[in-house]
């Protein structure tokens, strides 16, 4: 996952970025000039878009929620109608300037755990245990491929520790915080929800691909 920014002053954009290193989250600004397709992939997180000077969305942010991404609309003065006009075009959330550290970094934490968009919620691993996004890859133990192989098998499903002792002959605890940090490192929306006394479940996809 990651976060975009168009449009922002160099102080909202700095600012940003310390929230963006602070969330683990890498920051794409769009350079001035460009449009902003180019810069959309499958796991867009947010995109932080500075208004026009009337206080409205200068694009039709559905360019860059298509896909399940939310949309920050950043305004000098929000006002009761510049909210609106900003909902109205696509905008999930209206933020004030300045973009304040301590108020991003709680925010981008929330969309990254609880509410990422389906789309970077998708894994690809492949017959080696190369584990892939858009933004990363990684290669599994063998412990934790047969675990999230599992996990994806039955993703509908909780999948009781037995079976993932019984798969990896470790514990599933270890294994499950193991994956869980993979996830992270490649930048995945994806999470292993712990079912208190019954086991664990996986929230998004895994894409089983040959190796290449």
């Amino acid at each position: 996952m990651y976060v975009l920014a168009r449009g922002l002053a160099a102080t909202e954009t700095e600012n940003l970025r310390e929230a963006c290193e602070r969330t683990a989250l890498p920051l794409r600004p769009v350079p001035d000039g460009d449009g902003v397709a180019e810069h959309v992939a499958a796991d867009l997180l947010v995109a932080f878009v500075a208004a026009a000077d009337d206080g409205t969305a200068p694009l039709d942010l559905r360019d860059l929620t298509h896909g399940g991404a939310y949309a920050v609309l950043v305004q000098p003065a929000p006002t009761a109608r510049t909210t609106l006009a900003a909902v109205r075009s696509g905008a999930g959330f209206v933020m004030a300037a300045p973009l304040d550290v301590d108020r991003l970094v709680p925010f981008l934490t929330y969309l990254r755990d609880v509410a990422a968009p389906a789309a970077a919620q998708v894994l690809d691993l492949d017959e080696a245990g190369v584990l892939a996004t858009p933004s990363g890859s990684v290669r599994l133990s063998e412990a934790e491929a047969r675990a999230l192989r599992a996990l994806a098998d039955r993703r509908a499903t909780i999948v009781g520790r037995p079976d993932l002792m019984r798969l990896t002959g470790e514990d599933p605890r270890d294994v499950v915080a193991s994956l869980r940090a993979r996830f992270r490192e490649v930048g995945s929306g994806a999470q292993i929800l712990k079912v208190p006394h019954m086991g664990f479940r996986l929230v998004g996809e895994v894409r089983l691909k040959a190796t290449a």
